[in-house]
């Protein structure tokens, strides 16, 4: 009778007791595909579960977590029990044991078991099922540096599975510059949903390299439920083929790569002196533009600025187009000359090297000052100057002082400390803090807000050049009082 009612009990603490619960959704993964640990904690009193950095010495790069509560019955007891879950996420380089979790519930430390995980080295890297593929198509396999590649990562699925959720993982793509084109594209064929992302990849060096593969882990419907009668998730992986391009170094020194034209204009040859001459230039065709550096103007007593180059591209078949928009603003008081500047591109299609070359511009400044003054020439003897054959009086006289230069040294040591007391004595009774500006803006900031209002008056085109000139290093003195009052009359006001 005694171990009948011992055997009660145990049972009765047994359902009762807390619980510390660990699942992976695979236990066996491809290089670089990520493993999701959950650890679930169910009980009354259940100390937070601690933040954690790394499971088996592998970093966690993502986590989260959820809880809960119910009411249950045990043995006519009604009780709130409560559950919470940690998710961790991390991605396996080998082999590994992911070790057990304690956590103290209802008063004692409950422990998870260990999971073994497998990463399987040995297994084809494509892999594929019927009802999901994951394929990475190239537009070439050989390209020179700086040649544009577009990738096609192309995911189908077969339209009659529940699908819970989809996590897509891209291409690190190391060794290339890469970019997104447009957006994702949607489309159903047959008996399937595809989804297509495509990519720019434009090699940085020569060689022969391997392209990282496209990754995703697939969650569909076990048919089970779980916790809060939710659907129970079935993951796979899905991982595809890893292709090798041959990257091909150009002869020669070039500046851009791939077939294009030049296009410049300005859009006046003759302005008023201080007033702004634009110049456009526009560079377009077959090719990527994305990493062209562009080009500088410096012309001595003409301040330049200019934007932000506006690079635009577009698929045409399975060819890029690109297109460049740069402006220049040139601002003087004389006379200049806006040079030819040359563009050097190497057509991959014939191997040869074009050269691109701008227009040279002569500007006209009406009202223009002398590009050149002559210097004021300070002597130490005076310099007559005869301009007159009539003889001129001199109306003053000099009185020559012979005095000791040891006297004059001794005289300026005085005033010297006659100076510094009085300074410390006085100076500090101006109170220079009222001349500082309330405000406090960058001279960059204030170029974006000012730049776009040029047109709009002659005091904000003058305060602009002055700015640029400052940005320029070059000495200029700028009216905080009136930058102040221009900035508060064209700042946006969610700025301000």
């Amino acid at each position: 009778m005694k171990q009948i009612l011992g055997s009660i009990f145990l049972f009765s603490a047994l359902l009762n007791a807390g619980t510390v619960e660990a699942q992976v959704d695979s236990d066996e993964v491809f290089p670089g595909d990520s493993v999701v640990l959950t650890i679930s904690v169910v009980g009354e009193d259940i100390k937070s579960l601690p933040n954690i950095s790394s499971v088996g010495g592998v970093q966690v790069i993502n986590s989260s977590r959820r809880s809960g509560s119910s009411f249950t019955s045990v043995n006519g007891r009604a009780k709130m029990e409560v559950t919470e879950s940690l998710m961790l996420e991390f991605v396996p380089e080998q082999n590994m044991t992911i070790p057990s979790f304690q956590v103290k519930v209802d008063g004692k430390v409950e422990s998870s078991e260990p999971i073994e995980i497998s990463v399987n080295q040995e297994k084809k890297r494509t892999v594929t099922s019927e009802n999901f593929t994951l394929d990475m198509e190239l537009s070439k396999t050989e390209a020179f540096v700086g040649e544009p590649i577009i990738v096609t990562v192309k995911f189908r699925q077969k339209m009659n599975i529940n699908v819970l959720d989809i996590e897509y993982h891209q291409p690190k793509f190391k060794g290339f510059f890469s970019k997104m084109i447009g957006k994702q594209r949607n489309y159903n064929k047959g008996q399937y949903t595809y989804m297509e992302l495509r990519y720019l990849l434009i090699a940085k060096q020569d060689g022969d390299v391997r392209l990282d593969p496209a990754r995703a882990k697939i969650a569909v419907s076990s048919g089970r439920r779980g916790l809060w009668f939710s659907d129970t998730a079935k993951w796979s992986s899905l991982i595809s083929a890893s292709p090798l391009v041959k990257i091909k170094k150009p002869d020669g020194d070039f500046d851009i790569v791939g077939s294009y034209s030049l296009d410049d204009s300005v859009d006046s040859k003759e302005v008023e002196a201080n007033k702004p001459v634009n110049l456009k230039i526009v560079l377009h065709g077959e090719g990527s533009l994305d990493d062209y550096e562009g080009m500088e103007f410096d012309l001595a007593g003409v301040t330049i600025y200019s934007d932000d180059a506006k690079i635009d591209n577009k698929l045409v078949g399975k060819e890029l187009r690109s297109r460049y928009t740069k402006q220049f603003v040139f601002i003087s008081d004389h006379d200049f000359t806006i040079p030819s500047r040359t563009i050097r591109a190497y057509n991959y299609k014939t191997g040869e090297i074009n050269e691109l070359k701008t227009k040279e511009y002569k500007i006209k400044v009406k009202g223009a000052s002398k590009e050149s003054i002559a210097p004021a020439v300070y002597t130490k003897n005076k310099v007559d100057i005869d301009d007159s054959s009539e003889p001129k009086q001199n109306s003053t006289y000099s009185v020559n002082w012979n005095v000791p230069s040891w006297f004059m040294l001794f005289g300026a040591f005085i005033l010297g400390i006659v100076a510094t007391i009085v300074g410390q004595r006085y100076l500090p009774s101006f109170a220079f803090g009222k001349f500082r500006p309330k405000f406090s803006m960058s001279r960059d900031e204030a170029l974006d807000i000012l730049y776009p209002k040029m047109g709009e008056s002659a005091e904000v085109e003058e305060m602009v050049r002055k700015l640029y000139d400052a940005k320029q290093g070059k000495k200029v003195n700028i009216d905080k009082d009136e930058l102040k009052r221009l900035l508060e009359k064209y700042q946006p006001k969610e700025r301000r």
